[in-house]
């Protein structure tokens, strides 16, 4: 009798991106394949062939059972494949950027609602490594910081180059205002820069001199951003980020890649003192113990919200030939703190004024981005308030836009995945600003990434599998 199990490449879907919205990106992890991550069940055929031969059938499960949980362990020399893999993926990951082009800036300013037009996807290769690992064998743990930087892929973006001009709302504004830093001379450079064009290139990771923060330097001292300059992504490439702690898995396989520390903290400090949400509660979503169910909920810390979030059975699948478990992010993981118990402390006003509160399908990052006035939602405002999805315009498509995580069920090991995040500005009507005093009060959305496998969207390469026959 044959059984043959064909496991594909991992997809392994970090989740740290994080997007300091005055000048200082934090860290982003992205979907990433690892072809190693799933490699260790090849060691395992000596001893599963000899189970199968001595034992019969009946009690094979066993022992692949015990095989797969005796190599699910984060050390090089329990499982060196795993281990090379978890420090630098083996398969090419890659970020599609979508951006929304703003088509009516004129009409904006006196009250319109905006018009976009989307543009994209421009691809981006992310490579990514860990660096200064240290083992701490007496608490079964592995702490790490990681370097992650970004290439722009001209063949997979097509006609999209990083020249093209975009024009956008002039972002660096949301923070300075909220900050109360506006001086008279950066007042009269807001006014002429509301709305502002710029290439792709200087939108994302190059960045651009802001005038109005230059001038706000040279006239009362005060340096809000490095050098004055700003880009949405700016300051990823060639960044460092961490220390992380995670749990090696050795004694205790619930720990597997659990995130237990982010520096020397072990909770977070962005949201309502004592809450559980400030919990660190998950992996980086890279990998998963073994053995998981239909009642199985993938635990993920994701630096993009500030928070953990989690992820529910959806429906079996199969990709590729490989029977999986489809999960995906439930609506209750951004419900309304209005309306969430367990979101109620994601809202510092529910209490006493629970009408600012961000609706369902948000999250207000202001604790955790200085109180600049971000918002985070999936793509075109999916699975949110409605009034969200009428204000801009968008049309939510669940097939382009939902965050999926699909599993091999007996080893844990993501074969399938893609983290689709959107970045907004709250946008508001300032006093005594006229650029700003009739602009309409919106989520204003200004760009989308789609972390995500090659093979998974972009399917111009080929893959090499893995293939455990067991006779």
């Amino acid at each position: 009798m044959d059984l043959k199990l064909e496991l594909e490449s991992d997809v392994m879907m970090n989740t740290n991106t994080s997007n300091n919205f005055v000048g200082k990106v934090k860290n982003r992890k992205v979907v990433h394949n690892a072809t190693g991550s799933f490699l260790f069940i090849l060691v395992m055929t000596t001893l599963i062939i000899a189970l199968a031969i001595g034992f019969g059938w009946v009690v094979v499960p066993a022992g692949i059972k015990f095989a797969i949980s005796t190599k699910a362990v984060i050390s090089p020399d329990v499982n060196p494949d795993l281990y090379s893999a978890w420090i630098q993926p083996h398969v090419p990951v890659f970020l599609k950027v979508f951006l929304f082009n703003v088509t009516n800036p004129e009409d904006i300013k006196r009250g319109s609602p905006p018009i976009f037009k989307e543009i994209g996807p421009y691809v981006f290769l992310e490579n990514r490594t860990k660096l200064n690992i240290q083992h701490y064998e007496e608490t079964d743990t592995i702490s790490y910081e990681e370097k992650i930087n970004y290439n722009f892929q001209q063949t997979l973006s097509g006609n999209l180059e990083l020249k093209d001009e975009i024009t956008l709302v002039n972002i660096p504004f949301a923070p300075t205002v909220a900050n109360g830093f506006i001086s008279k001379g950066s007042l009269e450079q807001l006014q002429r820069t509301s709305f502002i064009t710029r290439t792709v290139e200087e939108a994302l990771f190059k960045g651009w001199v802001v005038q109005f923060l230059k001038k706000i330097e040279e006239d009362i001292g005060i340096s809000l951003v490095d050098k004055n300059e700003f880009g949405i992504l700016m300051q990823q490439n060639n960044t460092a980020t961490g220390p992380y702690t995670v749990g090696r898995g050795t004694t205790d396989k619930s720990l597997f890649g659990k995130i237990l520390k982010i520096g020397n903290n072990s909770k977070l400090d962005f949201w309502k003192e004592g809450s559980p949400c400030n919990e660190i509660d998950g992996t980086d979503g890279s990998i998963y113990p073994p053995f998981v169910n239909t009642d199985s909920v993938l635990r993920i810390y994701n630096a993009d919200l500030c928070r953990s979030i989690y992820l529910t059975y959806n429906k079996s699948t199969n990709f590729e030939g490989i029977h999986g478990y489809h999960f995906t992010v439930p609506q209750s993981v951004l419900a309304a703190p209005t309306l969430s118990e367990e979101n109620r402390c994601f809202c510092s006003y529910v209490e006493d004024e629970p009408e600012r509160c961000i609706k369902r399908g948000a999250l207000d990052l202001g604790p955790c981005r200085e109180g600049a006035p971000i918002a985070i939602s999936a793509p075109h405002f999916l699975d949110a308030d409605p009034q969200y999805v009428a204000d801009s315009g968008l049309v939510p498509d669940r097939t382009k836009h939902k965050t999926f995580i699909e599993i091999e069920p007996t080893t844990g090991i993501v074969i399938n995945a893609s983290k689709r995040i959107q970045i907004n500005l709250i946008l508001k009507r300032l006093k005594g600003i006229p650029a700003f005093s009739e602009v309409p009060e919106l989520l204003f959305p200004l760009v989308w990434v789609d972390e995500v496998s090659f093979k998974n969207n972009l399917r111009h390469c080929q893959y090499q599998y893995s293939t455990l026959q067991i006779i």
